[in-house]
């Protein structure tokens, strides 16, 4: 590992070749990209940091799903609770089912309709100081429910949030969404994003859109506060679809419950940390050998569709798949980010610590997806091989010396 910054470069590469004999930390600035060593306060970890790194142990410990009276007809957000409480939102259903920590089906909050309470689509929820916080985008609104003091009853409705205001000014601005949900920062504000329309790329396919992020205090005379914006997936543009391959190289952004901001391009593996201001304060690298793209996995990414294998087989492709697939940030302020192994068969996921160590590296069976973290505990949605039905599995999480 070497931290460096832009000033210092120079002099810290020749003091190496002078004691070292341009060996050891020198090799590693060699093989580093030159943007990244020009960046300020960046930490270079080595390969030798990446395979002394602790391997991550996950302990199935409960199972979360259905029940022959309460099935869950569409797997959403996934939270829990201080109690051990999980919550699973269920779009068909315009519910959010709600399990006890050993894994018995407490009930269900909300319904189809727009009255107190009530969803039109259920989508992310969020947790923040007693109140299940739960998105219906489609009647722009976010639901809060009380979660009570032991956990032994169903959360009750508490209030509704309309997303939107005639006073807002300029937002949505001209060729973006309108701002919806994302998250809730740490003094209780709403974080809300808004992306460029997809019409952007229809009238221009080269185009590279971007998502504006925006702290909001939920009060209908204040104005937004724009704070953050990323850059936009190239899409594939058809008569019938607008969406970003998978293949495609785009920024990554995860906020951690002290909002500080983490941003990622998925093209390597740099992690930058900014302020809640979006003031840039600090950067990880790490080397990562990317996994070679021919046209047959470029066409097995995409659905077989004519329009979409039309669209790929014609299309120029990288040489190799992004570095990064995803990343989160849970409630203790580790970092989980997913990979593209050299296996393409390997879920292969890394957690850094806060200061950006890497602390330990595990492997998940594909089709598994984490759906949430929270203190030493690992939540997954995965399909029960026996039934085929999806389920929710809680997971211990205990790291083990490498």
């Amino acid at each position: 590992m070497i931290k460096t910054n832009k000033s210092l470069l120079i002099g810290l590469i020749s003091t190496v070749c002078i004691f070292t004999s341009c060996s050891s930390d020198e090799e590693t600035f060699a093989d580093v990209p030159p943007h990244i060593l020009e960046m300020e306060n960046v930490t270079i970890y080595s390969s030798a940091d990446i395979s002394s790194a602790d391997t991550l142990r996950l302990t199935r410990e409960q199972v979360f799903g259905d029940t022959d009276d309460e099935p869950i007809a569409s797997y959403g957000s996934v939270r829990s609770d201080r109690f051990g409480r999980v919550y699973i939102g269920d779009r068909q259903r315009h519910s959010v089912h709600i399990f006890e920590e050993d894994g018995q089906y407490m009930g269900r909050i909300g319904r189809e309709g727009s009255g107190p309470g009530e969803f039109q689509w259920v989508g992310g929820m969020e947790i923040y100081k007693n109140h299940l916080y739960v998105n219906d985008p489609n009647g722009r609104r976010i639901n809060l429910f009380e979660l009570g003091s032991d956990g032994q009853s169903l959360p009750v409705f508490d209030s509704a949030i309309i997303i939107g205001s005639d006073s807002w000014e300029n937002l949505p601005e001209p060729n973006f969404m309108n701002p919806g949900f994302h998250s809730i920062s740490s003094e209780g504000s709403l974080i809300l994003s808004s992306r460029s329309s997809p019409l952007l790329y229809r009238e221009n396919p080269d185009e590279t859109g971007v998502r504006k992020y925006y702290r909001w205090n939920g009060d209908h005379q204040a104005q937004p506060e724009k704070f953050f914006e990323i850059s936009e997936p190239e899409h594939i543009v058809t008569e019938w679809f607008t969406i970003p391959p998978p293949f495609a190289n785009r920024q990554i952004m995860t906020m951690s419950d002290n909002d500080m901001i983490y941003l990622a391009d998925s093209s390597e593996f740099l992690i930058q940390t900014f302020s809640s201001a979006g003031e840039y304060q600090s950067a990880v690298y790490y080397p990562f050998e990317k996994r070679n793209l021919t046209r047959n996995d470029a066409l097995n990414s995409v659905d077989n569709h004519e329009q979409l294998q039309d669209a790929v087989q014609s299309m120029q492709l990288p040489n190799t798949w992004p570095a990064l697939q995803q990343m989160y940030t849970d409630n203790t302020g580790r970092i989980w980010i997913s990979v593209y192994a050299k296996d393409k068969e390997i879920n292969e996921w890394w957690v850094l610590e806060e200061s950006g160590d890497l602390r330990a590296r595990f492997e998940l069976p594909n089709g598994t997806a984490i759906a949430t973290i929270r203190d030493d505990y690992l939540f997954t949605r995965e399909t029960d091989p026996d039934t085929g039905l999806q389920q929710v599995v809680r997971y211990s999480i205990e790291v083990e010396d490498s």
